[in-house]
């Protein structure tokens, strides 16, 4: 059984692949959630200049946690992925909307406890609306995944970024976001190249009935 400190190589090297990247363009940051207050939130901001906003399958805010909603398989759920941190993003569906006051040109997440039975995905726009889809290395109810999903967009000026994980309508998938990577300010054009980079661990995990519309 795959724990929430378990080996993860595939989504590893894509951070690292992504990190490359990105810091060829410029300076980027990251954001581990540490220092944001526990508990639901409304436009909070989590950098100097980013704020985060969004709202779960019941309309309530999401939230800020330092333990799984669903503690006997947190690999189902989310959890944290900092090296010796607690605190996360905890999405139960709905979305969550990164806003930069300064335009970037690449961001990057960990994503956990992805599972299939819905497609979890990122949302921006650089002129043209983007939707990339989250690799789904989980499966229905049984089985989570640690996800890294993030590109690079070199020249172009994105102002914030939308993790969509599904509605009451769709079905919804309940994940973790951590360890945020984004940059770099977006002041110089450059030719039109957009990067992905993803990849995904997938963790057995008990069995856990989701909630389903009645």
């Amino acid at each position: 059984m795959a724990t929430t400190s378990s080996p993860h190589p595939s989504s590893a090297t894509a951070a690292s692949n992504f990190a490359t990247a990105a810091g060829a363009l410029g300076a980027t940051s990251l954001i581990t959630f540490e220092s944001a207050p526990l508990g639901s939130f409304s436009n909070l901001t989590v950098a100097p200049g980013v704020s985060i906003n969004g709202s779960d399958v019941n309309s309530a805010n999401q939230t800020i946690r330092n333990t799984s909603d669903f503690p006997t398989a947190p690999t189902l759920d989310g959890y944290n992925t900092t090296p010796g941190g607690a605190k996360f993003v905890e999405m139960i569906g709905g979305t969550l909307t990164f806003t930069f006051a300064k335009p970037i040109q690449a961001f990057g997440a960990y994503l956990s406890g992805v599972q299939d039975f819905t497609t979890d995905t990122l949302n921006f726009s650089d002129g043209t609306s983007q939707v990339l889809d989250v690799p789904e290395a989980g499966t229905s109810n049984s089985v989570g995944a640690l996800d890294f999903l993030g590109f690079t967009d070199a020249g172009k000026s994105i102002t914030s970024v939308t993790i969509d994980t599904g509605s009451f309508a769709a079905g919804w998938d309940d994940i973790g976001v951590d360890d945020v990577r984004f940059g770099p300010v977006a002041n110089v054009p450059e030719p039109f190249t957009l990067s992905l980079f993803g990849a995904g661990l997938a963790g057995a995990a008990a069995l856990r009935r989701r909630k389903q519309k009645a």
